[in-house]
């Protein structure tokens, strides 16, 4: 069953410390992504609030997240935030039983979702 995580985290600092700290840490990023179960790894900084950054990754399932916490390129993430004075912190793991597009055929939004009669 896939799992995302996804949240954000504040720092303290001007507007360009949290784009700095993507910047920074774009390498970790890009080694996450080529982790085995790792379908997306991503930060963005807010548009509206430039203290913080968005997180989201969805991973295969709990075995490949949980090998995610034990490699490297996780170590060394956390090793990069902590030179950071990170002032907030809501990131939440989420199990996702089932997933569906968003649009239907003609590209419109559905009128239902989790129909039950989809597979």
């Amino acid at each position: 069953m896939p799992v995302i995580v996804a949240g954000t985290l504040t720092f303290a600092g001007d507007s360009e410390t949290c784009a700095s700290i993507i910047r920074a840490g774009v390498a970790h990023i890009a080694d996450s992504r080529r982790e085995e179960g790792c379908v997306a790894y991503n930060w963005a900084v807010d548009p509206l609030d430039p203290a913080t950054i968005h997180v989201f990754e969805e991973w295969d399932d709990e075995k490949a997240l949980l090998r995610h916490f034990q490699h490297s390129s996780y170590r060394a993430m956390r090793s990069h935030l902590e030179r950071y004075d990170l002032i907030g912190f809501h990131v939440q793991l989420y199990s996702a039983g089932r997933v569906e597009p968003v649009y239907d055929e003609a590209g419109q939004p559905r009128s239902a979702l989790f129909d039950v009669s989809l597979p």
